[in-house]
């Protein structure tokens, strides 16, 4: 391959002699033309008018996996918070200690604040255990009381029950008092409360805890025959890429199509340090593609900066405008130039098969950027989504964090809880809590020398899960799925994870543990809609992990004798 770029290269400080432009052969130059081609005409007129005729349908129904349809509004509902929302199972943890502080609020209004401590030992926040909040968290929790358990008596409160009023010190004149603040607080919570909870936590309809990714389709109820599906989604951002589209040829909807005629100019084609068509004018500095450093081998390179010097000039943009959450189909272009001449334009596929720019993928065998009627794959989707996506939100850091891994060494696979939410929904630092609480060496007989210990096992973190491979056939070994199993720990049960993510998924497909690792993350996402209403919910996310990974599990170990420390130097004199 060839590159072909004419520029000056100055040796001065000066621009006298680059614009200058002096040209030493001139006709090895016009040669040079003439053998290419150059001085051939081509009556090629500028284009002035395009006629387009596009087919859309809004997309109107969803559905997770192979559930049922249901409706869905892109004007009003947010598609990310769809796919990937958690059923409600009751009060957050952050609810919960609202609810607390709103009452111990209401009795300082009502002048009870001396009730707040019986109130908080009949109903305790929970401050211990595996998920015990950091020590200046369960300090608060342990001076409110719990607002789930605390609703109940409220409510029999507010009927004046005597014997609750009791319960809590309460004398016959402060009882009236003591029921309007309970009215008032089970008011505030019941508009709070989520509806319809379940009795334990549960992963969204579109999650696939065996794959550990989204699963849901899309569809329109006027083209029912067409749906997007996402099989892979790993959570993040949700957009026209997400999706496939089976290559099923949809005859055209005549009700669906719209026409119209442009008679605007189509503008040409610019980018980022595009090279000037003309030799006088001066070009961005940002890009020099004269000083692009590429190995005849490197091809790709080349071919970019060819087209970019060469035929970037080439292509004109025409606006197509289409609705967010719709899917849309050019059924008819052309193109009138200066000259009257009409071309209609039909879709790149038919002249080169492998041209799939912004087109949906498929889900059937075949190239994977399309094909023609030889035979080689189905052709590509002509369909266009514009997804109703989001422009950006808020996001918080992670409340529970899990990275699969592989262990060599072992000869295993591990589920590495990094981090969950502990009882006040704060970030749990799994690793820093089990240092902290350091494995214990047993103690040594007085008198006895240093000896060295044998050890079936080596320790392993309690916050490492093994993966054990299981064939689900057994006269098919490439079907394997990787059980969650707990190492058996002082106790003598096995541990169990602590997070919802690794209890909600007992076994996973072998595939989905590569050497490189994958994290999956569970976070809360805040945004606003384009109506203005706001949107928030708990999302999921599958990234790339660190590689592989060491417990740290051997077998058959002699351990050293632990050293006491070396005493202190004396200081010199």
């Amino acid at each position: 391959m060839t590159m072909f770029r004419y520029e000056p290269v100055p040796r001065d400080d000066g621009v006298e002699e680059a614009l200058a432009a002096r040209i030493g052969d001139a006709a090895h130059l016009l040669a040079r033309q003439y053998a290419f081609g150059e001085f051939c005409g081509d009556d090629a007129g500028s284009p002035v008018r395009v006629a387009l005729a596009q087919e859309t349908h809004l997309l109107d129904n969803w559905r997770s996996g192979d559930g049922d349809w249901q409706p869905y509004e892109p004007a009003r509902m947010v598609l990310e918070a769809l796919v990937e929302q958690e059923p409600a199972h009751g009060p957050d943890a952050r609810l919960v200690l609202a609810g607390g502080l709103r009452w111990r609020r209401e009795l300082a209004a009502a002048g009870l604040l001396a009730l707040l401590p019986a109130f908080a030992a009949v109903c305790p926040c929970a401050v211990d255990g595996p998920l015990a909040p950091a020590p200046v968290g369960a300090a608060v929790r342990g001076r409110l009381p719990d607002a789930v358990a605390l609703a109940p008596w409220l409510a029999r409160l507010a009927e004046r029950d005597e014997t609750a009023a009791k319960e809590f010190g309460a004398d016959g004149p402060d009882r009236q008092t003591l029921a309007g603040a309970a009215a008032r607080w089970l008011a505030w919570w019941t508009a709070r409360v989520p509806a319809g909870e379940s009795a334990a936590p549960a992963p969204p309809a579109a999650w696939d805890a065996n794959r550990l990714e989204y699963a849901f389709s899309v569809r329109a109820s006027t083209l029912p025959d067409l749906e997007l599906r996402a099989q892979e989604y790993h959570g993040g951002h949700l957009d026209w890429w997400a999706v496939d589209a089976p290559p099923a040829r949809v005859p055209v909807t005549e009700a669906a199509v719209v026409r119209e005629q442009r008679t605007i100019v189509p503008t040409p084609a610019v980018y980022g340090g595009m090279p000037n068509s003309r030799f006088w004018e001066m070009e961005d500095a940002r890009i020099d593609f004269g000083a692009v450093d590429a190995s005849p081998a490197d091809l790709g390179r080349l071919l970019l900066v060819s087209f970019a010097t060469v035929f970037g000039n080439d292509w004109f943009c025409s606006p197509l405008p289409t609705a967010a959450g719709s899917l849309s189909r050019v059924v008819h272009c052309s193109v009138t130039d200066v000259f009257g001449g009409e071309t209609v334009l039909a879709h790149a596929s038919l002249e080169d098969p492998e041209w799939n720019l912004f087109g949906l993928g498929e889900e059937s065998a075949g190239s994977a950027m399309g094909g023609g009627a030889d035979g080689s794959g189905p052709p590509p989707s002509p369909w266009f989504y514009r997804a109703a996506s989001l422009p950006g939100g808020l996001e918080s850091p992670p409340a529970e964090s899990v990275l699969l891994l592989r262990d060599e060494a072992a000869n295993l696979a591990w589920a590495v809880e990094e981090t969950v939410a502990d009882i006040a929904g704060e970030p749990l630092d799994r690793y820093a809590r089990w240092v902290a609480a350091g494995p214990a060496r047993p103690p040594e007989e007085p008198g006895d020398p240093p000896a060295d210990r044998y050890l079936l096992a080596t320790d392993v973190p309690g916050h490492w899960y093994p993966l054990v491979p299981r064939p689900v056939d057994p006269a098919d070994p490439e079907s394997v799925r990787l059980l969650l199993a707990g190492l058996v720990r002082d106790g003598g049960t096995p541990a169990q994870p602590l997070g919802r993510l690794l209890r909600e998924s007992p076994w996973l497909f072998e595939e989905e543990v590569p050497r490189s690792g994958v994290r999956v993350e569970r976070s809360r996402q805040y945004t606003r809609w384009h109506d203005g209403s706001a949107h928030a919910w708990d999302a999921r996310r599958k990234v790339s992990g660190t590689g592989g990974g060491s417990s740290g599990l051997r077998f058959d170990v002699l351990e050293p004798p632990a050293q006491p420390p070396a005493p202190a130097r004396p200081p010199e004199e």
